[in-house]
Parts: C-alpha cells; structure tokens; sequence
C-alpha cells in the first residue's frame, strides 16, 4: 500500500515536472506551437486579394482570421510591422470549377462545383532564416451544380478561411 503511494506520488510529481520544463522553456507548449523563447512578436500584414474574385470583405475577413488564430494560439503579440515573425501574403484564387460532368444528351453538365480558396504566404523568421518561406496553400470544398459562387454562404466562406489558416500555421509555428 505505501509502495503504491510513494509510486503515485512519484509519477504525479514527474509529470507536473515534465509540464514545467517544457513550458518554461518556451519550446514547446500544450496547443501544439513550438516557439523558440526569444520569439515574442508576429507582424500579420493585410491580405490582398489578387484573384480579382470572392465577396467584397474577403481580404478583411482572411487577414482578420489569420490575426485571431494567432491570437488565440500562442503568447505572441501582433504587430503592425516587423515582428520576429512576419507572416504576410496574397488570396491567389477564390474559384468555382466543375468537377464531376456528365453528358445528358448533347448537353455536358456539371454535378459538382469545387471552390477552391488559395494563398501565397510569405513567412520570415527573423530569429532563424532558415525556417523562412514562400509557399502556396489551397483548400477547396464541393457544392451542387445549382450553387453558383455568388450564392456562398458567409459562413462557409469563414470555415474555408480558418481551415487554411489552420494550415499556415501548422507550417509556420507548429512544425508539422
């Protein structure tokens, strides 16, 4: 029965332990980021939207959802500009293609459009170039043939946003 106690004590106090290191180190956190300690600041610049395409408050809304996922993620405070992390980038393409066609007749018609939500992401880290970046990242979903891209609701446009953001930031803090 002691020997139980002593053990479970033990274990508890190696894992309250364990929990400490690795957050006093700043390496590595419970939401899954990996943030070198001496990183205190990110500078989120202003999504342009060059595509040409999508709801009017489009750059608004991604740059915005790129802020607060940030925001809510990590102990990082945004900047306006030059950051110890910069993050900025530009909506390459909010487009509806068709992806399933069939053939009634004469006629070739569309069962399933596809949106496809796209963005070039320029990442610096001015703490470690090496992790620095320029790359695309694209999310796309289904819609029936009869949703035309206008007809998008808000909120699906938002889920689409933070599954990109999602993404981004996997690659830019969580290393994954």
């Amino acid at each position: 029965m002691i020997l139980k106690t002593n053990l479970r004590s033990a274990t508890q106090y190696l894992v309250v332990l364990l929990a400490v290191c690795c957050s006093a180190c700043g390496v590595y956190s419970f939401t899954g980021t990996s943030i070198a300690p001496d990183i205190k600041t990110i500078s989120i610049q202003n999504f342009e939207n060059s595509s040409g395409e999508g709801p009017a408050n489009l750059t608004q809304l991604v740059t915005n959802n790129f802020k607060n996922y940030y925001q809510r993620n990590t102990n990082l405070t945004i900047l306006q500009r030059e950051g110890d992390l910069q993050l900025e980038g530009q909506i390459v393409s909010f487009t509806l293609t068709p992806v399933a066609v069939q053939r009634e007749g004469n006629i070739d018609q569309a069962t399933l459009n596809r949106l496809t939500l796209a963005v070039q992401i320029r990442f610096t880290n001015t703490k470690d170039p090496e992790q620095d970046f320029d790359q695309q990242f694209n999310i796309t979903q289904e819609f029936p043939q009869n949703i035309d891209i206008t007809q998008i609701p808000a909120a699906t446009i938002d889920q689409l946003t933070e599954r990109l953001v999602s993404d981004v930031f996997n690659k830019t803090v969580a290393n994954w």
